[in-house]
């Protein structure tokens, strides 16, 4: 026994029937051509029956898995806020804040420290399109 002679089940037609169904919601049938092959595949009873009826539209695209969301901070936010945190008690612990001339030192800014973070947060956030820290 041949392709074209293999019966089709219920489910193949309705198969090529939801698939005539897509071509006509991308306009490339009419409603007229749509239900005569439709009504062809309904009552098609071997394969034959349905060959040619989807040879002169294209294929349809295969289906792409959902795109995996990449979450999280670009850098892990334990390991820099840590930093931070050495880099401020370690500023504290060694110095006053100012230098032997009185003139402030450099661990009298050490709060500045905390515009790494922010601007890393910022920046991913800009980068998505979500502006600003808008939440949107």
């Amino acid at each position: 026994m041949k392709g074209a002679d293999l019966r089709v089940s219920d489910a193949e037609r309705d198969a090529v029937a939801d698939e005539l169904a897509r071509h006509l919601q991308d306009g490339r049938l009419d409603a007229a051509e749509f239900d005569e092959r439709v009504g062809r595949a309904v009552t098609a009873r071997t394969q034959g029956d349905l060959d040619g009826l989807l040879t002169d539209l294209p294929p349809r695209p295969a289906e792409q898995p959902p795109a995996r969301r990449r979450g999280g901070w670009p850098l892990p936010l334990a390991p820099v806020m840590l930093f931070v945190i050495f880099i401020a008690v370690a500023g504290a612990a060694g110095h006053d804040g100012h230098a032997p001339d009185g003139r402030p030192g450099p661990w009298a800014f050490w709060w500045l420290l905390w515009l790494v973070p922010i601007t890393i947060f910022t920046a991913r956030r800009w980068l998505r399109g979500r502006g600003p820290l808008t939440g949107r």
